[in-house]
């Protein structure tokens, strides 16, 4: 699985551009995005612009409801009216504009009118709703325009081509788009219809500060057009209605639109831009480290060595990052370097006694007392008794950090944990083995750590001097607290020993490190105890180191007196 993800990886990288550049861009791109629909919307900017339209519009039709009531009214004309078409006349004539002179009207109205213009007679009954269908009114529909020529060449017939299917699709999108900007504002447009405007002119009173009423919504064409219609009263009579209207919003909204664009294209042009620049300080460095994580993976397959990218002068995340990995990575291949050291340290020490076993076997044969005999069984006894100490001292060994990694740690009472373990020495001990003293008054020092694993040092240690002293002599341990500058408690264990080499001093904590002097038992000891020691120091955070006491401390010259070992772990 790790190899199919290594190799997915590695297809990845081959891509020009990542895939957290690709957010990045998009990440920059969208708020662009919405800030340009937002804009489209033009909200504000669409009800100013039905608000002026609406104004002009009114003016222009009260206007022509003034001028079409002076001229266009008859009242000594009377309309009759068909109870067969319409059996709900209020009277057997109906007031009535005079087709006539609406269009005379119209023929000499000023030019600078512009927009529709429609006249509605008056309905001839007012039922509810009075008008149901305004084209059966209509007297007059015109478009009025501003006196301009706008010449423009045509095409040759034959030239002419059918509409392309890109052009029917950008006008299709552009429709669409329109639609959406406006939203429900062109929806309740679509719904009011010419009829509802007229029948609410008819209903507004003559005395309201705006006469008529207004109106915004969809002509024949779905075009959103500004309308407004005004009664044709004299006195209080209604003889007709002026409707006039005007449109070109969507046009002039779309304009708007359309001078955003370039804007647009400059915040996407911004918003790329830093998204390369993020590129180049984040996602390039992110990518050069998971490649170099990569390939530090595949150089621990093949036993090879790859560097991991320095960032850490940056002094932001990514440089944190690369600390971290480059120390990670470090710490691997030292944890690697002390794997195989330990793995060759352990055969070189298995292969001696085997070989001593192996040796003893071949020339038992040959062996003609019995005490000759005797003595080979004797050797390979102990050369098995070594292994097995050797086997059960590299398997505690090797467990030691994943343990250390699980144990939980707590409030350790380091003078009690060290009284509790010299008990046990005076309470197992025998004759003609070295005494343990300890003094146990004093206040507690409390650390945080393993009791377990610390009582393993303390054991150790002791061990060890027990086997360095002559027969009835004395390892003293003793535990300086804390001081309020350096929050370090210190554990010394003393022998009176030979002491310990000078240029041993830090070999001792070696691993099957076994020098001992002449005379000692040989094949009792592992050289396994001072490694572990420095380990579980270490893993809580402490030193532990080896000298000499010498009879003038002064004079490193002078005779050993035995051999000091000091822990120094942080107190709580």
């Amino acid at each position: 699985m790790a190899e199919s993800a290594g190799k997915r990886w590695r297809r990845g990288a081959r891509l020009s551009v990542s895939r957290l550049t690709v957010t990045i861009v998009l990440a920059n791109l969208i708020g662009v995005v919405i800030l340009l629909l937002g804009s489209f919307g033009l909200t504000d900017y669409r009800d100013g612009l039905i608000k002026a339209k609406l104004e002009g519009v009114r003016a222009q039709a009260q206007i022509v409801a003034d001028v079409l009531a002076q001229v266009a009214i008859d009242d000594s004309s009377c309309q009759p009216v068909d109870p067969q078409t319409d059996e709900k006349a209020d009277s057997s004539c109906s007031l009535a504009l005079s087709e006539t002179d609406v269009r005379e009207v119209f023929n000499r109205i000023w030019d600078t009118f512009e927009g529709r213009v429609r006249i509605f007679n008056a309905p001839h009954s007012f039922s509810n709703p009075p008008i149901k269908d305004a084209s059966k009114l209509l007297i007059e529909d015109v478009v009025l325009r501003r006196d301009r020529i706008v010449m423009e060449p045509l095409p040759p017939i034959e030239d002419a081509k059918a509409e392309s299917f890109l052009r029917k699709r950008v006008r299709a999108a552009s429709n669409w788009l329109r639609d959406v900007m406006g939203g429900d504002f062109r929806r309740r447009a679509a719904r009011r219809s010419l009829e509802d405007e007229l029948n609410a002119a008819l209903a507004s009173s003559p005395f309201a500060k705006e006469k008529g009423a207004a109106s915004v919504r969809l002509n024949e064409n779905g075009e959103l057009v500004a309308s407004v219609s005004i009664p044709i009263r004299k006195v209080q009579a209604i003889f007709g209605i002026v409707t006039a209207e005007v449109g070109g919003i969507d046009n002039l909204v779309a304009q708007t639109r359309r001078s955003i664009l370039p804007f647009f294209g400059l915040a996407c042009a911004a918003a790329i831009l830093s998204s390369l620049l993020l590129t180049a300080a984040i996602a390039q460095p992110i990518r050069q480290l998971a490649l170099a994580t990569d390939k530090v993976r595949e150089g621990i397959s093949v036993a090879g060595r790859a560097r991991i990218p320095d960032f850490s002068m940056r002094r932001d995340e990514i440089g944190e990052l690369s600390a971290a990995l480059r120390a990670m990575t470090q710490t691997i291949y030292a944890r690697i370097d002390t794997i195989e050291s330990f793995a060759a340290d352990v055969a070189h020490e298995l292969k001696n006694p085997l070989t001593s076993i192996r040796s003893a076997v071949e020339t038992l044969d040959l062996a003609s007392s019995p005490e000759a005999r005797e003595k080979l069984l004797g050797v390979i006894k102990k050369d098995v008794a070594r292994m097995d100490r050797l086997i059960t001292d590299i398997s505690n060994a090797s467990r030691l950090d994943a343990e250390l990694a699980r144990q939980t740690r707590e409030v350790v009472d380091l003078r009690k944990l060290i009284a509790d373990i010299v008990e046990s020495y005076a309470m197992t001990g025998k004759d003609g083995e070295a005494k343990v003293r300890f003094d146990a008054s004093g206040a507690p020092v409390y650390l945080f750590g393993n009791p377990s694993a610390l009582g393993q040092v303390f054991r150790n240690l002791i061990d060890n001097a027990r086997s360095f002293s002559p027969a009835g002599g004395e390892v003293r341990v003793s535990l300086e607290a804390p001081t309020g500058r350096e929050r370090v408690a210190r554990i010394y264990v003393d022998d009176d020993g030979p002491g310990i080499p000078p240029d041993s001093l830090e070999a001792v904590f070696k691993r099957f490190y076994t020098k001992r002097p002449a005379g000692s038992a040989f094949g009792k000891n592992s050289g396994l105890g001072l490694a572990i020691c420095r380990q579980i120091v270490s893993a809580h955070g402490g030193e532990i180191h080896a000298e000499n006491r010498l009879a003038n401390p002064a004079d490193p010259q002078s005779a050993r007196e035995g051999a000091r070992f000091v822990v120094a772990l942080p107190a709580a």
